[in-house]
């Protein structure tokens, strides 16, 4: 007996890694399952880092594995205490910058990304809002209400409802914060037609940590200019992803 071409070519397809999710299509009412294969590439990393009382600041430029230029510089910042392994709940806050060396001298806060990441027991709304709240006082009655800055926080998808994340422009909330050293924030599930807003969550967000960071970065920028000028004998080098998370 004699087989055909494609069922010879099957179990071919099944041995090598990868293939059949590649190339066999899905079933009905099915999305496919490939994935995009991960890619990595030597590069030089340079990096320059300070402690501060709030967190840590660290500045990377990347170089090509021939020494040229690889793109922008990156900046993060993570408060003390975080461990990549484990959230801070109700809420972790992270810094995260990008910008072009020759093109941005200088640094706008609106640019820096406040990156919200908060993780509650219950499922969180399809969207809710983290209010940053600022005492209203007045005299003499003391403190009778707030203002608040607001952002939307967004669960992690069907599969992680506890835990969420949102984005906020630096600058707007040290503008908002003109004054402050800490600011009390809420995480609100919005109202529905049969009742109120309901609060999820509550804490209080350093702010002068956060003020702390982007004072640093002109001298951590001056410290990495000066690392880079041969970034073979100044700067490690590294796998690097070809799409990396900032």
């Amino acid at each position: 007996m004699r087989l055909s071409p494609a069922l010879i070519l099957l179990p071919l397809l099944l041995l090598a890694p990868g293939a059949a999710e590649a190339r066999l299509p899905p079933l009905a009412g099915q999305p496919p399952v490939a994935s995009p294969p991960y890619r990595e590439s030597w590069r030089y990393t340079c990096d320059v880092e300070q402690r501060l009382a709030g967190g840590t600041v660290t500045l990377t430029r990347l170089f090509t594995d021939d020494g040229q230029l690889d793109g922008g510089d990156f900046m993060r910042w993570t408060a003390a205490g975080h461990d990549p392994q484990k959230t801070q709940r109700p809420l972790e806050v992270e810094l995260s910058y990008i910008w072009d060396p020759a093109r941005q001298p200088a640094i706008d806060d609106r640019a820096i990304e406040l990156k919200l990441r908060v993780g509650i027991d219950a499922d969180l709304p399809e969207v809710a809002l983290l209010h940053i709240k600022r005492p209203f006082p007045v005299q003499p009655h003391g403190i009778i209400g707030s203002t608040a800055l607001s952002t939307q926080i967004f669960p992690y998808g069907a599969h992680d409802m506890t835990n969420g994340h949102g984005e906020l422009p630096l600058g707007d909330l040290l503008a908002y914060a003109q004054g402050y050293d800490r600011l009390d924030w809420a995480l609100i599930r919005p109202s529905e037609r049969l009742g109120g807003d309901r609060e999820l969550a509550r804490g209080t967000l350093d702010v002068t940590a956060l003020r702390q960071a982007v004072a640093a970065l002109p001298a951590l920028r001056s410290a990495l200019a000066a690392k880079t000028p041969d970034p073979k004998a100044g700067c490690e080098r590294v796998l690097w992803p070809a799409t990396p998370d900032y």
